[in-house]
């Protein structure tokens, strides 16, 4: 998540138009985001649900690998101590390690595959949303010239703000959502000095996604703040969803794997630093940043559920005990056919 940080811009002679590697990203989360919203009568909140409820699905192939993989090495960990025990020097580790690939060679089984594919693939999502909340003109409403023109609109709308905030050396951090923030107040400069971006159909356009943007009448595009009432919700919300993800997860993997009780415990400290670092980056971003994550929080927990009973660690490593004795015996075949 540090890579969120990277899309601000502090000062205002220069606009933040995103990480130039995720802009094709950005431009099909705006396309599919499009489409939605013309689909779902502009409900915003309900295709961001739609896009992460997809996301968990595309990724259920790769948890289900991973469930099946952790239950390979649990059924292969009684062997991989035996073989442990068997060199207590430290001078035989490299025999140790040749042994331990030797058994996982024979059993056609790579821990390797358990991985961080799911969590990359998670942070490449959410790259795609923070692009599409942070860009909508450009990526969602399709109004490229906004970032042609970007330092131009900037330099029109800047003393607006400083006037509406009474500072001036005010500075606009979030161009695009400030935009959208602020809109009536700036719609009748930037349409005299833009007129060929800001359109009438634009500027419609813009109004009813700003519609959009709101939530229960609280303004998604704010940044949440424990002075400005009901909008800190959310990221307490995102606190208490990813330690619920958290330990939902731990539970579950204690239980696929209960010799590995003292290396989960020291890995518990690492993933309860994440929920909390995440209710701080939530202050940091647009809540509808912090809804993304609590409502991929909420799916994470029913998918990690929905796994652990579709895919119980004993049923899982009988079921591979049968598959590998299969495969073990069609090699032994294929041997004594080539002899």
């Amino acid at each position: 998540m540090n890579s969120i940080l990277l899309f601000s811009s502090s000062a205002s002679t220069a606009v933040s138009e995103g990480i130039a590697i995720f802009k094709p990203l950005y431009w099909v989360f705006g396309k599919c985001m499009g489409f939605l919203l013309e689909l779902l009568g502009n409900q915003y909140f309900v295709a961001i649900v739609i896009f992460t409820v997809v996301t968990r699905l595309l990724l259920l192939p790769l948890n289900v690998k991973q469930q099946k993989t952790m239950a390979r090495t649990t059924r292969l960990q009684p062997k991989i101590q035996k073989i442990q025990n068997k060199y207590p020097d430290p001078k035989d580790r490299a025999k140790m390690n040749q042994e331990i690939q030797d058994l996982y060679s024979r059993e056609g089984h790579n821990p390797m595959q358990m991985g961080c594919g799911p969590m990359l693939f998670q942070l490449v999502f959410l790259m795609g949303i923070i692009g599409i909340i942070y860009y909508p003109l450009v990526y969602v409403l399709g109004m490229s010239a906004v970032n042609d023109n970007s330092q131009a609109i900037l330099d029109t709308i800047l003393p607006i703000y400083r006037d509406i905030i009474g500072d001036a050396d005010a500075k606009i951090t979030y161009f695009q959502l400030n935009i959208l923030e602020n809109f009536d107040a700036y719609k009748d400069a930037l349409v005299t000095s833009f007129p060929d971006i800001f359109t009438a159909e634009k500027c419609e356009a813009i109004t009813q996604y700003r519609e959009g943007m709101n939530l229960f009448g609280i303004d998604m595009t704010a940044f949440p703040h424990w002075k400005d009432g009901i909008i800190i919700i959310f990221p307490i919300l995102c606190l208490v969803t990813s330690l619920a993800s958290s330990v939902v997860s731990t539970i579950i993997q204690k239980k696929n794997n209960p010799a590995a009780g003292q290396q989960m415990a020291s890995m518990m400290a690492m993933m309860l630093m994440m929920p909390f670092f995440s209710f701080y980056i939530s202050f940091k971003v647009p809540a509808a940043v912090g809804f993304y994550w609590i409502i991929s929080n909420l799916v994470a927990i029913l998918q990690q559920i929905f796994i652990f009973k579709q895919y119980p660690p004993r049923k899982t490593q009988a079921r591979l005990m049968v598959e590998n004795t299969i495969e073990r015996r069609s090699r032994e075949e294929n041997v004594k056919k080539i002899k």
